[in-house]
């Protein structure tokens, strides 16, 4: 357990003793003092920002920094992928649907088992949704 007081910059890891599966392991870096917290933005890009006391972070080691951290092109709700396995056709296209720790994704053009007269097609007219004004209550 750490007590130390870090500033913005420093790279630190969430001691092993209170990490999840998820952040152990992982380095951060400290974008700003809360009240109580410190406020952490992972290295790698990947995920949101978390949260945590100072007594629950640790000064990042030495064999951490000097592995190379591989940084991932951010991805957002709605855009397009494709995936490369070996079981999964290069051809065939994704929308992120979710994207925090493990991103979810759909996969285009599929009707996911239900009937298409289910669906139903909606299309918008782009050129009024930019004019229309939003009515307050």
């Amino acid at each position: 357990m750490s007590n130390n007081d870090f500033k913005a910059g420093d790279k630190v890891i969430i001691d092993p003793m209170y990490a999840t599966a998820a952040l152990e392991g992982r380095v951060f870096e400290v974008a700003r003092r809360l009240k109580v917290n410190y406020s952490l933005t992972p290295v790698d890009g990947v995920g949101r920002g978390v949260t945590a006391p100072p007594a629950a972070l640790m000064p990042a080691p030495a064999e951490l920094l000097a592995k190379p951290i591989v940084t991932f092109a951010p991805l957002t709700e709605g855009s397009t992928v494709r995936v490369k396995a070996r079981n999964i056709d290069p051809a065939q296209r994704f929308v992120v649907i979710s994207n925090r720790t493990k991103v979810k994704i759909a996969e285009l053009g599929s009707d996911d088992g239900r009937p298409r007269a289910a669906l139903e097609k909606v299309t918008i007219d782009l050129a009024a949704a930019a004019r229309a004004r939003v009515a307050e209550a």
